[in-house]
């Protein structure tokens, strides 16, 4: 008799994916694992429970060194500022998340992109008994730098909870918040190392149904740099923030980078990476060596943005200083005391040569009248002009310097905290390349040189670049400090002269008055003494006696006051003439 032989086959969920993958066509299909709860481990049931909880994050975060008291803080920190950091409404969300395939069939399924709108959406993509791709991105956006994440908090601290991101990454965050200030002073660049390659067994969260080991080197800093923009009127640039998470696993290459920013360009670079770099592609990830070198080369994309559009922001920051500048430094003012000598003269407090000279001969009054109002006239012109020269200068142009200074003084601090970050992140690799002693990383030391010294040779160069960016800032810092204080002097000196001019105007008003007061007293006692002398001639009579009686004109004695005046006027006349008649003649 003749008995039937079971086989029994031993199968692997992955096996049996690729397998129906390549039968059906579909690069979707998942297979699922059967397994209980019960039957994971200890580790494996706890990442369970944390993720359930992920409501509580940070205070669950996997894996913190940090005490109950200090998650506490964290925890009340990042609840108060969360309102102000994330936009509250789940239909504006806009999370994106970018895997690659590792089922390594030619599938032609090299980039899984995913766009994040739900809760549901994230906890179907981000499943705790999934395996971890073995590049992973995620993009936050805001609508501008200058608003909140388009991210529910909830979504965000399950994305924290399940890729077991340090609560250190949170800090990185607090500028994506709504504002309407020009300038930005809060979260400036800054790094956070949080490894956990030297950490003890229990401090680690290891998942070895999702590839991860726990050993990961683990940082996020942030990074500022110009842009071209219009969300802020008046500004075509603004300066940008990007915060960085990345996380690799020594032990299984597998990597994730998370980035927020306010617009776009990034994801859309590093999709386009994932898609065209043949180093990022899955057929290249297949062993860590190699994934740890495509982690270096995101790296120097993500550090070669703070370095693009610099050059053009500070031209077009000198073009709009240069005419303040010019003004400041070529005006055309006349020496203090030669315009306080003219105010002088104008105002007859001092005499000119001219009228000292006409002095000289009562002759020549009227010419030497003349001449002085002629004078006047010519100085007060030329002082005239002199003021205008100064009004020039407004007070809306010192503003302009002062904003220029602002910007200036922002872009030199956003530099160097820059060129200090990428320095770090250069020391962080060097670090981990000479001076850590782990099995893990032997194999990282002895077939990644080549991608690290390419690494640190950019990186270099980056820095090189900013500080040369710090030195033309610093010199365009100092010529508009100095333009600032000759505008401040220049405005000084214009208010100081206008001052003078009109104190002199008005002490030149006081002694005209005192003139006029003497003038009117002169000829007030000449018309006493004409009076006197009319009325007290004898010329009209009154009687003595009776005061109502007309009065009467004296004839013989009107006839000779009469010819005595008209006789002394007549010669008067002719010598009068006859001397003018002589001086013209004398001239011609």
């Amino acid at each position: 008799m003749k008995h039937n032989s079971i086989v029994i086959y031993n199968l692997r969920l992955e096996d049996v994916r690729k397998y129906l993958r390549n039968k059906f066509n579909d690069q979707t299909i998942e297979v699922e694992n059967s397994v209980t709860n019960s039957e994971l481990s200890g580790l494996e049931h706890y990442f369970d429970q944390i993720c359930d909880a992920s409501h509580n994050y940070p205070q669950t975060a996997a894996g913190s060194r940090s005490g109950t008291r200090a998650r506490q803080a964290v925890a009340d920190t990042w609840n108060r500022e969360a309102a102000r950091i994330f936009h509250p409404r789940t239909e504006n969300a806009s999370l994106k998340i970018f895997e690659t395939c590792d089922c390594l069939t030619p599938c032609n399924c090299q980039l899984l992109p995913g766009d994040i709108k739900t809760m549901e959406d994230l906890l179907l993509r981000l499943r705790p008994n999934k395996k971890a791709p073995m590049l992973r991105y995620v993009s936050l956006q805001s609508r501008s730098s200058k608003n909140q994440l388009r991210c529910p908090i909830q979504m965000f601290k399950y994305l924290c909870t399940y890729q077991q991101i340090p609560p250190s990454f949170l800090s990185c965050l607090y500028s994506f918040r709504r504002s309407y200030s020009a300038q930005e002073w809060c979260n400036l660049p800054q790094f956070n190392d949080e490894n956990t390659l030297l950490l003890a067994e229990d401090k680690i969260l290891p998942l070895g149904h999702m590839g991860l080991s726990g050993r990961e080197i683990r940082y996020s800093f942030v990074l500022r740099s110009v842009e071209s923009s219009s969300s802020v009127p008046n500004r075509s640039w603004g300066i940008r923030q990007l915060a960085v998470y990345h996380s690799f696993d020594v032990e299984s290459g597998r990597s994730l980078w998370v980035t927020c920013k306010g617009n776009s360009l990034n994801e859309e670079l590093f999709q386009e990476a994932l898609a065209e770099n043949n180093s990022l592609q899955s057929s290249a990830l297949k062993s860590v060596t190699q994934a740890f070198a495509s982690s270096l080369e995101v790296l120097t994309m993500i550090l070669d943005w703070c370095d693009e559009d610099w050059i053009f922001y500070i031209n077009e920051l000198f073009d709009g200083i240069k005419p303040l500048v010019d003004k400041a430094r070529t005006p055309a003012i006349k020496d203090d005391s030669d315009i306080t000598k003219d105010v002088k003269i104008v105002t007859g407090l001092v005499e000119s040569p001219s009228k000292k000279f006409s002095q000289a001969t009562s002759l020549e009054s009227e010419k030497a009248t003349q001449s002085r109002n002629t004078e006047k006239d010519g100085l007060w012109g030329d002082l005239n002009d002199r003021i205008k020269r100064l009004e020039v200068f407004s007070f809306d142009e010192l503003q302009k310097l002062q904003q220029g200074l602002e910007k200036i003084q922002e872009a030199l601090l956003v530099l160097k905290l820059d060129s200090q970050v990428i320095r770090q992140v250069r020391e962080h690799y060097q670090c981990l390349m000479t001076q850590y002693r782990l099995p893990s990383l032997e194999g990282i030391k002895n077939e990644c040189k080549g991608s690290f010294l390419q690494f640190c040779r950019h990186s270099r160069n980056i820095e090189a670049n900013i500080d040369a960016r710090q030195a033309q800032l610093n010199a365009l810092l100092l010529l508009v400090k100095e333009s600032k204080e000759m505008y401040n002097t220049i405005l000084q000196y214009k208010t100081i002269q206008i001052n003078k001019m009109y104190a002199e105007s008005a002490h030149l008003s006081t002694r005209n008055m005192e003139n006029i007061a003497n003038k009117t007293k002169r000829e007030t006692s000449s018309m006493h003494i004409i009076t006197f002398s009319f009325f007290q001639s004898g010329i009209l009579e009154w009687p003595q006696m009776n005061a109502q009686a007309p009065w009467r004109l004296n004839r013989e004695i009107f006839a000779l006051f009469f010819g005595l005046s008209a006789t002394i006027t007549i010669v008067t006349i002719v010598i009068w003439m006859g001397i003018l008649f002589m001086l013209r003649r004398s001239q011609k």
